[in-house]
């Protein structure tokens, strides 16, 4: 049997590049929810005393009518970071200081978003002029990572339900 091989090197080229092509298919965007961390901590889903223990009392409580859940719910508002509270659990937050470490990435305010292309390159080459957008693995919610167009930097952190 005469064995081409100029054909086994191209057949052999060609699946190289099919499973180089499924690599950066698989690469991964989404996050699980307990990885959505402050300073290596997860209060996603947590009871609100977790917050006050580590961030003591909020400057300012307010009552929020969230619609998605049509139940009256609390903002807890620190010096640069909000917590939406529900039935006295952590239902989201928003980050806008830079004293506070979002994810084992350490993702920050401040930081340039172009960063992010290697944790999240998917995404990433997805975002538009103001934000990139991650979702969840495990519960219906999103993360909105904010930034100025004209610098690039991080001006926000934030997960918010659909």
């Amino acid at each position: 049997m005469i064995v081409n091989k100029n054909h086994i090197t191209k057949k052999l080229s060609l699946l190289i590049l099919m499973i180089f092509n499924y690599s950066c298919i698989a690469q991964v965007n989404k996050i699980n929810s307990n990885e959505s961390t402050i300073n290596s901590i997860s209060y996603l889903g947590n009871n609100v005393s977790f917050v006050i223990q580590d961030f003591d009392q909020p400057n300012t409580i307010e009552d929020y009518y969230y619609e998605i859940e049509d139940v009256m719910s609390k903002k807890y508002i620190y010096n640069d970071i909000l917590f939406y509270i529900i039935d006295d659990t952590v239902d989201s937050f928003e980050i806008t200081g830079g004293n506070y470490l979002f994810t084992n990435n350490n993702i920050k305010i401040g930081d340039n978003i172009q960063n992010l292309n290697s944790f999240y390159p998917i995404s990433f080459a997805n975002k538009n002029s103001e934000a990139l957008y991650l979702d969840f693995n495990d519960i219906d919610m999103h993360i909105i990572i904010s930034y100025n167009s004209f610098n690039n930097l991080i001006d926000k952190i934030a997960i918010y339900s659909y």
